[in-house]
Protein backbone atom coordinates (compact mmCIF):
# COMPACT_ATOMS: atom_id res chain seq x y z
CA UNK A 1 0.00 0.00 0.00
CA UNK A 2 2.78 2.27 0.85
CA UNK A 3 4.42 1.44 -2.84
CA UNK A 4 1.03 2.44 -4.45
CA UNK A 5 1.05 5.89 -2.50
CA UNK A 6 4.76 6.92 -3.28
CA UNK A 7 4.03 5.88 -7.16
CA UNK A 8 0.89 8.29 -6.66
CA UNK A 9 2.55 11.05 -5.38
CA UNK A 10 5.47 10.63 -7.88
CA UNK A 11 3.00 10.60 -11.16
CA UNK A 12 1.09 13.53 -9.44
CA UNK A 13 3.80 15.55 -9.39
CA UNK A 14 4.81 14.67 -12.56
CA UNK A 15 1.56 15.90 -14.40
CA UNK A 16 1.90 19.02 -12.20
CA UNK A 17 5.66 19.59 -13.73
CA UNK A 18 4.55 18.41 -17.50
CA UNK A 19 1.50 20.80 -16.98
CA UNK A 20 3.44 23.90 -15.74
CA UNK A 21 5.71 23.28 -18.34
CA UNK A 22 2.98 23.19 -21.53
CA UNK A 23 1.63 26.44 -20.46
CA UNK A 24 4.95 28.05 -20.61
CA UNK A 25 5.04 31.64 -22.33
CA UNK A 26 7.68 31.03 -24.51
CA UNK A 27 8.04 31.87 -28.17
CA UNK A 28 10.83 31.48 -30.92
CA UNK A 29 11.20 33.79 -33.60
CA UNK A 30 13.60 33.59 -36.97
CA UNK A 31 14.83 37.17 -37.67
CA UNK A 32 15.54 37.18 -41.53
CA UNK A 33 16.81 40.68 -41.68
CA UNK A 34 18.12 43.38 -39.75
CA UNK A 35 18.62 47.62 -39.84
CA UNK A 36 20.22 50.24 -37.55
CA UNK A 37 19.72 54.13 -37.31
CA UNK A 38 21.55 56.06 -34.93
CA UNK A 39 21.87 59.72 -33.89
CA UNK A 40 24.61 61.59 -34.26
CA UNK A 41 25.84 63.18 -30.81
CA UNK A 42 27.01 66.33 -32.20
CA UNK A 43 23.77 67.27 -34.00
CA UNK A 44 21.31 65.31 -32.36
CA UNK A 45 20.20 64.27 -36.07
CA UNK A 46 18.96 60.61 -36.63
CA UNK A 47 20.57 59.00 -39.35
CA UNK A 48 18.24 56.99 -42.16
CA UNK A 49 17.91 53.36 -41.29
CA UNK A 50 20.75 51.44 -42.94
CA UNK A 51 19.89 49.19 -45.98
CA UNK A 52 18.51 45.69 -44.76
CA UNK A 53 21.38 43.16 -43.86
CA UNK A 54 20.35 39.64 -44.52
CA UNK A 55 20.26 37.62 -41.55
CA UNK A 56 19.55 34.28 -39.93
CA UNK A 57 19.02 34.73 -35.99
CA UNK A 58 17.01 33.19 -33.39
CA UNK A 59 15.22 35.33 -30.87
CA UNK A 60 13.58 34.15 -28.05
CA UNK A 61 11.20 35.30 -25.74
CA UNK A 62 10.81 33.83 -22.57
CA UNK A 63 7.75 35.37 -21.11
CA UNK A 64 7.55 33.30 -17.55
CA UNK A 65 11.06 34.79 -17.33
CA UNK A 66 11.00 38.17 -18.00
CA UNK A 67 13.96 37.64 -20.70
CA UNK A 68 14.07 38.02 -24.41
CA UNK A 69 17.26 36.64 -25.99
CA UNK A 70 18.84 37.38 -29.62
CA UNK A 71 21.40 34.66 -30.52
CA UNK A 72 23.37 37.06 -32.97
CA UNK A 73 26.81 36.94 -33.53
CA UNK A 74 27.17 38.23 -29.84
CA UNK A 75 24.40 37.23 -27.25
CA UNK A 76 21.64 39.87 -27.00
CA UNK A 77 19.61 38.83 -23.51
CA UNK A 78 17.59 41.66 -22.00
CA UNK A 79 14.95 41.77 -19.29
CA UNK A 80 11.73 42.89 -19.39
CA UNK A 81 10.96 45.39 -16.69
CA UNK A 82 7.14 46.36 -17.61
CA UNK A 83 4.63 45.94 -20.01
CA UNK A 84 4.16 49.57 -21.38
CA UNK A 85 1.59 49.22 -23.94
CA UNK A 86 -0.09 46.12 -25.17
CA UNK A 87 -1.57 46.03 -28.91
CA UNK A 88 -1.63 49.63 -29.66
CA UNK A 89 -2.86 50.61 -33.36
CA UNK A 90 -0.10 53.21 -35.35
CA UNK A 91 -1.26 55.27 -38.30
CA UNK A 92 -0.05 52.94 -40.75
CA UNK A 93 -2.68 50.28 -39.23
CA UNK A 94 0.32 48.39 -37.50
CA UNK A 95 -0.13 46.37 -33.99
CA UNK A 96 2.87 47.50 -31.19
CA UNK A 97 3.45 45.85 -27.91
CA UNK A 98 6.16 47.92 -26.22
CA UNK A 99 8.14 46.97 -23.35
CA UNK A 100 10.84 48.52 -20.63
CA UNK A 101 14.05 45.89 -20.94
CA UNK A 102 17.15 46.46 -19.78
CA UNK A 103 20.13 45.10 -21.55
CA UNK A 104 23.21 43.04 -20.06
CA UNK A 105 25.19 46.50 -19.09
CA UNK A 106 22.08 47.50 -17.42
CA UNK A 107 21.03 49.97 -19.91
CA UNK A 108 17.57 50.76 -20.37
CA UNK A 109 16.10 50.33 -23.68
CA UNK A 110 12.68 49.92 -25.26
CA UNK A 111 11.72 46.65 -27.21
CA UNK A 112 8.65 47.05 -29.62
CA UNK A 113 6.99 44.16 -31.20
CA UNK A 114 5.12 45.53 -34.29
CA UNK A 115 2.78 43.55 -36.75
CA UNK A 116 2.59 45.61 -39.96
CA UNK A 117 -1.10 45.69 -41.39
CA UNK A 118 0.43 43.30 -44.25
CA UNK A 119 1.53 41.07 -42.02
CA UNK A 120 5.18 41.30 -41.61
CA UNK A 121 6.41 41.14 -37.49
CA UNK A 122 8.96 43.47 -36.70
CA UNK A 123 11.06 43.61 -33.65
CA UNK A 124 12.95 47.22 -32.83
CA UNK A 125 15.04 48.00 -30.02
CA UNK A 126 14.78 51.73 -29.06
CA UNK A 127 18.07 52.52 -26.84
CA UNK A 128 18.67 56.83 -26.42
CA UNK A 129 21.04 57.26 -29.90
CA UNK A 130 20.54 53.96 -31.15
CA UNK A 131 17.78 51.80 -32.98
CA UNK A 132 17.86 48.35 -34.38
CA UNK A 133 15.10 46.42 -36.55
CA UNK A 134 14.72 43.14 -36.93
CA UNK A 135 12.13 41.83 -39.83
CA UNK A 136 11.08 38.13 -37.95
CA UNK A 137 8.62 35.42 -38.48
CA UNK A 138 7.50 32.96 -36.26
CA UNK A 139 8.60 29.36 -36.05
Amino acid sequence: MKRFYIRFLFLGLLFIIIGQNSFAQTYKLRATSVAVKSQNERTGYWSNWSNWEQCNILVVMNIDQDVVTIYSKETQEYDIIEILSNDQRDSDGGVTTTLLCVDADGTRCHMRLRAQSDGQLQLYIDYKNLMFVYNVESR
